[in-house]
């Protein structure tokens, strides 16, 4: 008999994608009791908890309708003012809200077979919001609106943006669904207390980095910082890391690469977790790599 997990699944844009394999592995060694997903992990959680498979997910992810939802670095090869017109056109006639909509058949969160909360950020009031009812359409809009990519999303009184601008991965709700035992998966780019020494006098051909592209790789590094924050504030009973160095920013080489990535490092931690000490290790490896930064880690 399976041993039964609640997730907690963060945000990232495309990193995300590797969500669907972590999902598939996952599935295979616990029974999924509840998902709290901010950003692409609310998107692809809230698709589970509707009842699809991995699989399933992954062939929504790979049509080519789905592309600038679920790969949105696509715009990064487009000069800003052609990505821009893109994304405008996507959204201006409500073609992203309508398109998940068409995904989840207008279900409500209170419909759901498992529980959900997607996690989102008010501008208004500067605050996260959980979003545990009403149509789930909505709720995966909300949470998924990464500044620049994606306007706000309006509803009723609020003007939300992507969840991860505060919880990017939300362990802090983890309570808001069922179960005991909290998985949480990670695919946002790993802290590194690193650094190289200038060299002068040596000249490179300068390549376009285009505002967007700084922006968002910016807001992903610091979102990773956040990310291991929490983790250590709140460990979860297993932490798995899915995200893909191997990957560039702006890497559009697929749904199915990250699928496979995702899927794999699931795999290895579900079976590490079973060793004596392995979150304790995991703990104290965070710990040690925040302390080099002089901030106290949880």
């Amino acid at each position: 008999m399976k041993r039964e997990a609640k997730l907690v699944l963060g945000g990232g844009a495309a990193y995300g994608l590797a969500h669907i394999g972590a999902l598939e592995a996952i599935a295979e060694a616990f029974d999924i009791t509840g998902i709290v997903g901010t950003s692409m992990g609310a998107i692809i959680g809230g698709l589970y908890a509707l009842g699809k498979t991995p699989q399933e997910i992954l062939s929504i992810a790979l049509d080519s309708k789905s592309e600038l939802i679920f790969n949105p670095f696509k715009l990064s090869r487009l000069p800003l003012a052609a990505a821009t017109s893109v994304r405008r056109g996507l959204l201006g006639r409500g073609q992203l809200l309508s398109l998940f909509n068409n995904w989840t058949e207008r279900t409500l969160i209170e419909e759901l077979p498992m529980g959900f909360v997607a996690v989102a950020f008010d501008l208004r009031k500067s605050s996260t919001v959980l979003i545990d009812r009403g149509p789930l359409a909505m709720a995966m809009r909300a949470s998924s609106s990464l500044p620049l990519l994606f306007p706000p999303h309006a509803w009723g009184k609020y003007l939300f943006v992507d969840g991860g601008v505060e919880h990017p991965l939300p362990l802090a709700f983890a309570d808001g669904v069922p179960g005991a035992f909290t998985i949480a998966v990670n695919v946002l780019p790993p802290v590194s207390a690193q650094a190289e020494r200038i060299e002068t006098g040596i000249t490179e051909k300068n390549r376009r980095i285009w505002p967007h592209q700084v922006f968002i790789r910016s807001v992903l590094l610091n979102q990773g910082y956040v990310a291991i924050q929490e983790m250590l504030q709140r460990p979860p009973d297993l932490y798995i890391d899915a995200h893909d160095q191997s990957k560039g920013f702006f890497d559009i080489s697929g749904a199915r690469d990250f699928y496979e990535y995702g899927y794999k490092a699931a795999r290895e931690r579900i079976a590490e977790g079973h060793e004596t000490g392995f979150m304790e290790r995991i703990v104290e490896r965070y710990r040690n790599l925040l302390a080099r930064f002089g901030r106290k880690a949880g």
